[in-house]
């Protein structure tokens, strides 16, 4: 078959290669290195792979490349630091690393790595996961996998982790050879493709994971560009939808080490859920989906430049401020709930997520806002972590008054504001006085056990007594859920 050239401009750069006529262009942006957020995994509905084809806007998921083309890119988005938690750094005990050591949490959307001297985090960096190109969730990536493209999942990843490593090793002027351990953290499923192991496992019922990880490997074998022969350590998971991130969040977290009820809920793509009560570790995961990250909103963004991260009333103003202090460009997860909150009070949606008047959107700034199915998106999500909180408390015979702590983890929990996130029944109100946000938890365990070899072990033990429910045939979860799509 005849080829064609495509040339790609992004960031005042140019670069073209030859392709086969028929092949459709995200597929092609995708082998050559140019990765696009396609969070509904290539279906065409979410409009995140928009690019300019020869001066026309079209979806690259959608496109086939027909001919000579010119196609332009739009720079990449800079994520808003995620802060590795106050946590990040303690005294060295037995530490994995002799010279320079790497933590890194591998999110369903964000990327965070820290580099680590016997002082502790030196520099810090993140990035968007280039697995988005293949769908905002886990369930669109393991399909994705079984289709034959588990090694490019697996390919992408390791491609963007040497990247972070190359740039946090510039940023402290040393080189990658002097990196002797690394801790790699990450849900189940970004376990699994990190490490190129098939996730059938996790596809279908009973969901029962058949590497749980809590292992070490070379840094030659995931091809990282780090000391030859350099241990890497990937946490043990608790389940097949709990991961080691949640097993580092724990052990960050110091929950198992306190004689009170506490709850920690990490409000990622994937909500995740931990009730320590009376010495018993019980977790569950939500399938809260992506709307907290943006994903699935009409104007959500990631944590970016211009993304409006705070909403509020002032003298019966809408009042907004955006991540940099510029103009808006959309709406990430702090800004969605607080304009929720905002939105049921003024009265402009009711108790059931209905717009009210006439108009079926909420315009906050510059024609950025929220519309009636961007509200029952984040119903959705937030009917979900709340239900998994609900459901982990009646298992163990509580109710929410009974928890003395509870730590929000995440990212988007860093920004969220709690009296908001209670407004409008994400969390329960009985925990107002009793909630802080905790950070990247996950992230900050991972360089806790760089740090100290000896919590490999305590990591490990947490992962093993804990004891997952699952929901997807639980009635008291089905049926808490359904109550808490309404707003309270």
């Amino acid at each position: 078959m005849k080829k064609v050239v495509v040339t790609v401009l992004q960031n005042g750069a140019e670069m073209a290669f030859h392709v086969e006529r028929g092949a459709l262009l995200s597929t092609v942006l995708h082998r050559h290195g140019a990765h696009l957020d396609m969070p509904c995994g290539g279906k065409g509905t979410c409009k995140g792979c928009s690019v300019w084809v020869n001066g026309e806007r079209c979806l690259a998921c959608q496109t086939v490349v027909q001919g000579d083309s010119r196609v332009e890119l739009s720079s990449p988005a800079q994520f808003r630091q995620i802060e590795a938690g106050e946590l990040a750094s303690m005294p060295l005990e037995n530490p994995m690393f002799s010279r320079y050591g790497i933590a890194i949490d591998i999110g369903t959307t964000t990327i965070c790595a820290s580099l680590l001297d016997d002082g502790g985090a030196v520099n810090t960096v993140t990035r968007k996961n280039p697995q988005t190109s293949f769908g905002a969730d886990v369930i669109s990536r393991i399909e994705k996998a079984l289709s034959g493209e588990l090694e490019e999942l697996s390919r992408c990843i390791r491609h963007a982790l040497g990247e972070m490593i190359r740039e946090l090793c510039a940023g402290h002027s040393i080189s990658p050879d002097l990196v002797d351990a690394m801790v790699i953290t990450g849900n189940t499923a970004m376990l699994y493709l990190l490490a190129g192991q098939n996730p059938k496992a996790l596809s279908h019922a009973p969901f029962q994971a058949d590497r749980l990880f809590g292992e070490w490997m070379d840094a030659k074998t995931l091809e990282l560009p780090i000391s030859p022969g350099a241990k890497v350590y990937l946490p043990r998971c608790m389940s097949a939808f709990v991961g080691g991130d949640i097993t580092t969040a724990v052990t960050a977290s110091g929950i198992c080490n306190r004689n009170q009820t506490a709850l920690l809920v990490d409000m990622g793509t994937n909500g995740e859920i931990v009730l320590w009560h009376r010495g018993v570790l019980t977790c569950c995961s939500t399938a809260a989906g992506p709307a907290f990250e943006g994903a699935g909103i009409a104007h959500g963004v990631y944590g970016i430049g211009g993304a409006v991260d705070r909403v509020w009333l002032e003298d019966g103003q809408i009042r907004c401020s955006t991540i940099g202090g510029g103009k808006a460009v959309g709406i990430c997860g702090s800004g969605i709930v607080d304009s929720l909150a905002v939105m049921l009070r003024l009265g402009v949606v009711d108790e059931t997520g209905a717009f009210t008047g006439e108009e079926d959107f909420f315009e906050l700034q510059d024609g950025i806002g929220i519309t009636g199915r961007d509200v029952r998106n984040i119903q959705l999500a937030k009917g979900s972590i709340r239900a998994g909180i609900e459901t982990l408390l009646l298992i163990s015979g509580m109710n929410a008054s009974q928890v003395e702590l509870l730590s929000i983890a995440g990212g988007f929990g860093r920004y969220l504001n709690l009296e908001n996130a209670a407004n409008i029944g994400l969390i329960p109100r009985e925990l107002l006085g009793r909630s802080q946000s905790i950070g990247n938890a996950a992230h900050t365990g991972a360089s806790l056990l760089l740090q100290n070899q000896g919590l490999v072990q305590v990591s490990e033990e947490i992962a093993r007594r804990a004891h997952t429910v699952e929901l997807a045939a639980n009635p008291t979860f089905a049926e808490n859920y359904i109550r808490h799509m309404l707003f309270e």
